[in-house]
């Protein structure tokens, strides 16, 4: 293969992989040879003269392939790959220039992590190509690191049961929600949805994966998509989602449930598990650019105490009451939403009669 031709299949894989070797042998006349046949295709090339100087080199900076000689005073090529191995150097990739061709000699290199072999009377075309696949396999080694790291955040950032967004994600989206709609003056509401198996002990009223997949499927098909987006919360009983709505004030907020409700109900009545299903709302407070700063677990909170009030007037309401004032997140009972002293959003029959809704402040 022509050095020319080489350069060329390069070009890519160099986008992302610094085009550098560090060629390592004792024996300057090979050292400056093997270095003057690849500085002339294109590649930057440095050299050391033993392993204890390809470390300190190294050290310094990194290289994605080393060419080193097997038989070196002080360190040998061997014992380069097998601290290079042990520093955990898995993205640096190592080919052997050894004279020494019995099969036990293979088994100790490749034992000891080295990539590869050539003789030092290597012709170009096969050195070339045998470069050219070691660049091509560090950048898979790279392609399936980032796919396995993609994978990993995803696994993080998501539910495995439901296929919702995880708690953790949660805090820190719904942080940057609250945050953008502050400083824009922009409306932001949340409504937690519980869901039980109705009759079970608090231990044993967590759904199935499957029936948590299909409840996030209902709530999903009623909210708007690629805007609204739903996370699952951490709860000690049952499972509860949270579904925020960015630009959604709390006018808004109990026909987005009244909505929910019946899809959810829909699905209920088609699986023989008895679902029980509540509702809790919490939303920003239209006080202006300069309104206090609302934190993503006070509001989650502040729609906790609203989904666990029964919906009329007791120490539950005053309690969801207390916490939206303290923590400048609004709930429905506060903006004038409450007929026959029942709330809207635990009520359908209230629902009805309300509707359409006009802000009370």
């Amino acid at each position: 293969m022509k050095a020319g031709v080489m350069a060329t299949r390069l070009s890519v894989l160099t986008r992302a992989l610094p085009s550098r070797i560090l060629v390592v042998d004792d024996d300057e006349q090979e050292r400056e040879l093997i270095t003057r046949r690849l500085t002339a295709a294109g590649f930057e090339v440095q050299h050391a003269c033993n392993g204890q100087d390809a470390l300190e080199v190294l050290d310094r900076q990194w290289f994605p392939l080393v060419i080193t000689d097997w038989h070196m005073p002080v360190m040998d090529g061997l014992a380069l790959t097998q601290t290079l191995r042990a520093r955990g150097a898995e993205d640096t990739y190592v080919i052997m220039l050894t004279m020494r061709d019995a099969s036990t000699d293979f088994e100790q290199g490749y034992v000891a992590g080295v990539d590869d072999y050539l003789t030092k009377k290597v012709s170009d075309p096969e050195l070339f190509a045998r470069i050219y696949a070691a660049f091509n396999t560090l950048a898979l080694r790279r392609s399936l690191r980032e796919a396995q790291e993609a994978v990993m955040e995803q696994s993080v950032s998501i539910d495995a049961q439901s296929g919702a967004f995880s708690h953790n994600e949660l805090q820190s989206r719904l942080l940057s929600e609250i945050r953008r709609g502050q400083r824009y003056g922009r409306q932001l509401a949340i409504l937690t949805v519980g869901v039980r198996v109705e009759g079970e002990p608090a231990n044993d009223c967590v759904p199935d994966a499957i029936t948590l997949k299909c409840v996030v499927q209902a709530i999903d098909a009623t909210v708007r998509a690629h805007v609204d987006w739903i996370a699952r919360m951490e709860t000690p009983a049952g499972a509860v989602f949270a579904v925020v709505l960015p630009e959604a004030g709390i006018a808004e907020v109990p026909l987005v449930k009244e909505r929910m409700r019946a899809s959810l109900t829909r699905y209920a009545s088609s699986v023989s598990v008895p679902l029980a299903f509540s509702y809790g709302v919490a939303a920003l407070e239209r006080d202006g650019n300069d309104s206090a700063p609302v934190e993503a677990a006070e509001m989650i909170a502040v729609a906790e105490h609203c989904r666990n009030c029964p919906g009329h007037s007791g120490p539950e309401q005053l309690a969801a009451v207390q916490r939206s004032v303290a923590s400048h997140a609004g709930i429905v009972c506060r903006h004038g939403y409450v007929v026959d002293s029942e709330c809207v959003l635990k009520s359908p029959a209230a629902m009805r009669a309300t509707q359409p809704f006009t802000a009370v402040r």
